[in-house]
Order: structure tokens, then sequence, then C-alpha cells
């Protein structure tokens, strides 16, 4: 399986991953040391759930900035 990581707020732009073995979005970033809850993922126009399991395509990592009080 071919999944293709596109960065938004990151110092990379992108990224392909193969993997053979089935799993869930937050594995693949945590591989990736991303923490999940720093980000959201975005499949087309829809965000998608890290529990998830991957399907093949092109998938939009943004990173949440927060602050304030």
């Amino acid at each position: 399986m071919k999944l293709k990581l596109k960065f938004v707020g990151f110092n990379k732009k992108e990224e392909v991953l193969e993997f053979k073995e089935r799993k869930k979005y937050f594995e693949i970033l945590e591989e990736l040391n991303i923490n999940p809850e720093t980000v959201v993922l975005v499949k087309g126009s829809i965000p998608v759930p890290v529990d998830d399991f991957v399907e093949e395509g092109e998938l939009m990592v943004v990173r949440v900035i927060s602050g304030g009080q």
C-alpha cells in the first residue's frame, strides 16, 4: 500500500510511504515522531480520525497551532 503525505506547518513538504501490513493513522504518525494530538488529518476535504485504518492515496497532515488564554 502507498500513502502520500503532504505536510502543512512542517519543515518538510511531502513524503511517500509504502507498507505491507494494515496500520492505523496514529501508528504512522508515531513512526514519524509526530504527536497525533498536534495534527489534523485531511483526505480530500474531509477530516480523518487518527484511529481509522490507513487507506491508499493522498493525505494532508496539518499542524494545529493553539495558544492564548
